[in-house]
C-alpha cells in the first residue's frame, strides 16, 4: 500500500473513531479541539502543539492502541509520539 493510500485510511479511520459511540475516550482527548492538520502532520515543528497537549492527555494508551502507529504506517500524533511511516520521529534536546 502507498503512503498516501495508507494516509488516506488512517484519516477515515480517525473519522470512524471520532464518531463512534463504542469509543467515546476520543472526545476525552486533549487534541480533540485541536486542527487535524497538526494532528496528522510528519512535521515535528507542526506537531508541537500537539504532543504538548498529549502530556495532559488522559487516554495516551488507548489513542496508540487504537491508532496502532507502528503497524499502519501512520503519519501523525500519537500516544504522546510523532510518527512517520509508522516510526517514531524522535525529539532532539534543545
Amino acid at each position: 500500500m502507498s503512503s498516501l493510500a495508507t494516509a488516506v485510511t488512517i484519516r477515515l479511520n480517525w473519522a470512524f473513531v471520532r464518531s463512534g459511540d463504542q469509543l467515546d475516550w476520543r472526545r476525552a482527548a486533549a487534541c480533540a479541539d485541536l486542527p487535524q492538520r497538526y494532528v496528522f502532520t510528519r512535521d515535528l515543528s507542526e506537531a508541537e502543539i500537539v504532543l504538548r497537549a498529549c502530556n495532559r492527555c488522559p487516554v495516551r494508551e488507548e489513542c496508540e492502541a487504537v491508532v496502532d502507529p507502528a503497524h499502519t504506517w501512520f503519519d501523525g500524533v500519537s500516544g504522546g509520539r510523532l510518527w512517520r511511516n509508522g516510526r517514531e520521529v524522535k525529539r532532539t534536546e534543545r
